[in-house]
């Protein structure tokens, strides 16, 4: 028996602990005035297209906007390029403020936060009236701020709190940032910092078509697929955000002295041009009529033909890198704009901190066997040289066999036919490729810095030359356990597996098997 008395007692008390919770939390809302509205109302409402002035105070910043000839116009900076739209997205939380609740004759100001607003606001219209907001804390569990008119403390107004979010913004995020051009098909990019120039650019006497040049002028040819890397985040960029449009002291920047990027690119435009025909020719051997014809109809004979042209243009555009935000971004600007933004730090280091290396292709010898005229071999004291012929031959079909009386009237039908030699010897194409193709598609483990001298000659050694075009030389060395050095002519050298060199060795021996059993 005392034990279920014992348990009413405490269930007793349970409830009634949760009784004053409940109690604590529906009066949390600071709704101890005399008297509340249960129904909402309109707090604030105005015809925001006659607002002609607006104010808005938040912690440290004031920001004041006037309206003239339909146009907002920010006063804190002459010039600033102020986003009408989003400006005007602001001004249109104004047109009707809603209130959930309105509490009548509050004790004290001070418990709303409202004897030092977050947000105060002033509007003033085209006829000179003006009115103040101020906007108080939050509710924590309405999710409502509150809200006064023209500081009349007799009426407090719970709205909603995304106005006062709205109202707390950096003028900076009003700015109508100037569009960074398009950059699609890039043709080099020149950094120049503290009188130094890293560059890679396109190059037609390159092997690999672009050649890159470090900051000590070290110039290598560059891996196209590498290159793309590097010049893959440039045709992405964007701004961050707007920092000034006033460019009169750009040394808080860092952009008084700073990195200058060139970028050249190429772009497709149509270009229309006007063709005039002349159509007196097809009356020439008319009637003797003609020329009694009067000046205006033989004008009528010419006429204008208008027709679009496709054509490449180089574009450049000269990018300028500062210092570091406190965000850790860069200040930039582009030469032909006349704004200071930021771009993003991983954008900007990718470029920075460029090296030669990085550009490098890990194919110790990319040349393709159909753009050379000649690849030489020297293994085991012999060489070997293969080279190719193209022609254009005659295709004979039946139907030309079964009729050969009527070929001398009819267009001969032709193919392109390549022939291949090693040593003036007519070979298989499919035989030179089994092996080609690994030397083509070698690649490295490492590229080394500098190239080591070597004692023992190079157990394998190959020329690729193209008349005006590639002329390289590789060779093999045998280095450690592992690996094979592999030097050209070039300067490059670079460390490549030993089992990859055995398969290359393997595939040619038996290649040159085959060929001393079909001689």
């Amino acid at each position: 028996m005392k034990k279920k008395n014992t348990a009413l007692i405490a269930g007793i008390i349970i409830l009634a602990l949760l009784l004053v919770f409940y109690l604590v939390l529906h009066n949390s809302s600071k709704e101890d005035s005399q008297d509340t509205e249960k129904t909402s109302e309109t707090a604030f409402e105005t015809t925001v297209e006659d607002i002609s002035e607006a104010v808005f105070k938040s912690g440290e910043n004031e920001y004041k906007f006037t309206k003239s000839d339909d146009i907002w116009k920010y006063n804190g900076e002459e010039n600033f390029p102020l986003d009408q739209s989003a400006f005007e997205e602001i001004i249109s939380k104004f047109e009707k403020i809603a209130a959930d609740r309105v509490l009548e004759k509050p004790d004290n100001i001070s418990e709303y936060g409202l004897d030092n607003p977050t947000v105060t606001v002033s509007l003033k219209d085209k006829d000179g009236k003006e009115q103040t907001l101020q906007f108080g804390d939050t509710n924590s569990v309405t999710s409502s701020s509150y809200m006064t008119l023209n500081k009349d403390n007799e009426k407090v107004y719970m709205v909603s709190s995304t106005i006062v979010t709205s109202l707390q913004f950096d003028i900076n995020d009003l700015a109508e940032k100037e569009t960074f051009p398009s950059i699609t098909d890039i043709t080099g990019v020149i950094m120049e910092r503290n009188g130094q120039t890293f560059s890679v650019f396109k190059d037609s006497s390159s092997s690999t078509g672009w050649t890159v040049t470090g900051w000590d002028g070290t110039k290598k040819d560059a891996g196209s697929s590498q290159v793309s890397e590097f010049t893959n985040p440039i045709t992405s960029l964007s701004w961050s955000s707007f920092i000034s449009q006033n460019t009169e002291d750009l040394s808080q920047y860092g952009l008084d002295n700073p990195t200058i990027i060139t970028i050249n690119y190429q772009v497709t435009e149509t270009k229309s041009t006007d063709e005039t025909k002349d159509d007196s020719a097809d009356t020439a051997n008319g009637s003797n009529t003609t020329d009694n014809k009067s000046k205006d109809a033989e004008a009528e004979s010419d006429t204008t033909e208008d027709t679009e042209e496709k054509v490449t243009v180089d574009k450049q555009e000269v990018l300028l890198i500062g210092n570091k935000t406190e965000d850790n971004s860069y200040y930039a600007k582009l030469q032909s704009q006349s704004g200071v933004y930021t771009l993003s730090s991983s954008t900007v280091d990718n470029l920075l901190n460029a090296e030669v290396n990085q550009f490098l292709s890990t194919y110790v010898s990319d040349y393709i066997f159909a753009d050379l005229d000649k690849v030489t071999i020297e293994k085991d004291g012999n060489t070997y040289e293969f080279t190719k012929k193209t022609e254009e031959k005659q295709v004979e079909s039946d139907s030309d066999k079964e009729n050969t009386e009527d070929t001398d009237t009819e267009e001969e039908e032709t193919t392109t036919v390549t022939t291949y030699y090693m040593n003036g010897k007519e070979i298989e194409l499919s035989d030179f490729s089994e092996f080609y193709s690994l030397i083509s598609g070698m690649e490295c483990q490492e590229r080394l810095d500098t190239v080591p001298d070597m004692e023992n000659p190079p157990e394998m050694t190959v020329h690729f030359y193209k008349e005006n075009g590639v002329d390289v030389t590789t060779e093999y060395y045998a280095y450690d356990s592992s690996f094979y050095l592999v030097k050209d002519s070039k300067g490059n050298a670079s460390l490549v597996n030993k089992m990859k060199v055995k398969e290359l060795t393997e595939a040619f021996n038996a290649f040159l098997e085959k060929q001393n059993k079909e001689s």
